[in-house]
């Protein structure tokens, strides 16, 4: 490694040559393995890259730090302007993540459009973060992600306006197919659990259910609590009893003499840190011959 005194020389070595290593006497700039930093691998201010027909360019930050960091920012970018300078926002980044980080700049920018003066400002700086993106992808052959493509086409507060509109309904739908394989997913784990080919389940909807173990005549819970099913059906007889007088809340009793019995109603009950679905507890009872 070989070490020199000016940050200048360090620059136009680096800027010169794709490998090796080096640094400043004070070591607050540095270069290897084709990245410059300063102060250390924490902070690369430009990274030597090559594509896959062996086009050189340099990818080049847009963070800043300290003073001290812009300066040496300075020094590396004026070392480099012979160079094919590709501006990002960290050369660190995959480029998911710079696409990402483009497009959701472009959508801070956007958010201006509707009440500036001069929005033609913001929408020169729009093009110009597309313009950088579409340099980067070319550069490596990678296609634009298409909701970057969408923002970076904006240039007014009405195309944004749709962007907005169109954005919603897309996450809206992807929510909708999340929660439907959500559910598919949580259907086939309490069907795996009802059926005692697991003992575990834990479920996203919030409910607890009930099965029954033929071996040992108990009922037992999806929160791993059993209790007979002479237990199970006193408490189906008071469940029904109690929702015929319009059902309770905080009833002042307690299940099995420990388990507080908190609310009773229509839809669900709640005992403990239980709450099953009166649908879920008539489903049992009929299974059992209650009904």
């Amino acid at each position: 490694m070989s070490v020199r005194t000016e940050c200048w020389d360090i620059a136009h070595d680096w800027a010169n040559r794709q490998d090796g290593t080096g640094i400043g006497a004070g070591g607050n700039m540095l270069y290897g393995g084709g990245c410059i930093y300063s102060y250390g691998e924490h902070f690369i201010i430009a990274k030597h890259v090559k594509n896959e027909t062996g086009e050189r360019a340099v990818l080049f930050t847009e963070r800043t730090y300290s003073q001290t960091t812009a300066k040496h920012i300075a020094i590396v970018r004026n070392a480099s302007s012979h160079l094919n300078i590709i501006y990002v926002a960290d050369p660190a980044l995959t480029k998911e993540e710079l696409f990402e980080d483009w497009k959701e700049r472009i959508v801070t920018i956007g958010e201006k459009l509707a009440q500036a003066k001069r929005p033609q400002k913001h929408a020169a700086e729009i093009a110009g973060l597309f313009s950088e993106a579409t340099r980067y992808a070319n550069f490596f052959g990678y296609a634009i992600p298409e909701p970057l493509a969408q923002v970076g086409n904006i240039r007014n507060s009405a195309q944004f306006a749709a962007y907005l509109e169109m954005d919603r309904a897309e996450k809206a739908a992807e929510l909708a197919k999340q929660k439907k394989r959500s559910q598919k997913l949580q259907k086939a784990k309490l069907k795996a659990w009802r059926a005692f080919e697991t003992n575990n389940y834990i479920g996203s909807d919030g409910w607890d259910y009930l099965r029954c173990n033929v071996n040992t005549c108990e009922v037992e819970t999806t929160q791993s609590v059993t209790f007979s099913l002479f237990e199970g059906k006193a408490l189906f007889a008071q469940i029904t009893a109690t929702l015929a007088k319009g059902g309770c809340k905080d009833c002042g009793q307690k299940f099995l003499g420990e388990y507080p019995i908190i609310e009773i109603n229509k839809d669900h009950i709640r005992i403990g840190c239980h709450k099953v679905a009166i649908k879920e507890i008539n489903r049992f009872a009929n299974q059992q011959g209650w009904l």
